[in-house]
């Protein structure tokens, strides 16, 4: 398909992957080369050019960081659909907003959620959120003060969840009742986050690996799954500590299945498989 293209070189792999480890702590070893290669071939292509050193010279000279955003996008896979790894949202609804609710009582400003969507990808995993606390409060949503703050690295991604339209095929775990109260049907192929659920999220862009993170307040829990699959055992590190200092004591860390953290370097508690505590 690009034979047209010079291959890959130890150098340009090099000098790509220094790059994203330096910037965004992307871990990438020498068997991500083909896949490197096979999601840059195309921004090649788009761009006019032929070899991957071209490529670096353009990237090199770009100094609005346009192309660092388009190189970061094309690199990460921003798989997600509503409701993932579902024991996550149903421990949220039956052990995490209980405990959010019975600590609210003793509070003079009333009860309020706040929850973080680190590494949002295109909004599937905070809209899912958001769709639980309607269901979890009902009527009662609108005399609580939900927070929901969803964050990405990745410009492209945060555009797409901003826009809250979806594929049918991405709606294939979510019930027929939530697709029905929350989502207007666009065309035979694509569904639309209905504007009160949109509401209720605010996006923002946020590389992880920044030595810290303008957030206001702590959070009752953060989403950070399927994000640290790209990181380095230090960089995974520094983003748990990181995070940790954004937690509310009691407050809680949601990992994707397929990770895992040090216990005996993680300031988290564990709980159970992918699920974190902060000591009160």
């Amino acid at each position: 398909m690009y034979e047209d293209l010079v291959p890959l070189s130890d150098r340009e792999f090099s000098y790509i992957t220094k790059l994203l480890f330096e910037r965004f702590g992307i871990f990438l070893s020498d068997q991500k080369r083909v896949l490197v290669a096979g999601r840059l071939s195309k921004r090649l292509r788009e761009l006019g050019l032929s070899t991957f050193t071209d490529y670096i010279e353009y990237l090199s000279a770009d100094k609005t960081g346009g192309e660092l955003s388009e190189l970061i996008n094309r690199i990460t896979t921003n798989h997600s659909f509503f409701f993932r790894e579902r024991d996550h949202f149903d421990f949220l609804s039956k052990t995490v907003l209980p405990e959010i609710e019975e600590g609210g009582k003793a509070k003079a400003g009333g009860l309020s959620v706040r929850i973080w969507s680190a590494g949002c990808a295109t909004g599937e995993e905070v809209y899912s959120i958001s769709m639980l606390l309607k269901e979890h409060y009902g009527q009662r949503l609108s005399a609580i003060d939900p927070g929901l703050l969803a964050t990405d690295i990745s410009l492209a991604a945060l555009t797409e969840a901003k826009a809250g339209e979806y594929a049918e095929a991405k709606l294939r775990e979510l019930p027929v009742n939530y697709r029905n109260s929350y989502f207007v049907k666009k065309d035979d192929a694509t569904w639309a986050i209905s504007e009160d659920i949109r509401s209720m999220v605010m996006f923002k862009r946020l590389n992880l690996m920044a030595d810290s993170y303008p957030m206001k307040g702590l959070f009752d829990a953060v989403f950070c799954r399927n994000v640290m699959i790209y990181f380095n055992p230090e960089s995974r590190e520094k983003v748990v500590n990181a995070i940790y200092r954004y937690v509310k004591p009691g407050g809680y860390l949601f990992i994707g299945h397929s990770e895992s953290l040090n216990r005996e370097t993680c300031p988290f508690e564990y709980v159970r498989p992918a699920v974190y505590r902060k000591g009160a």
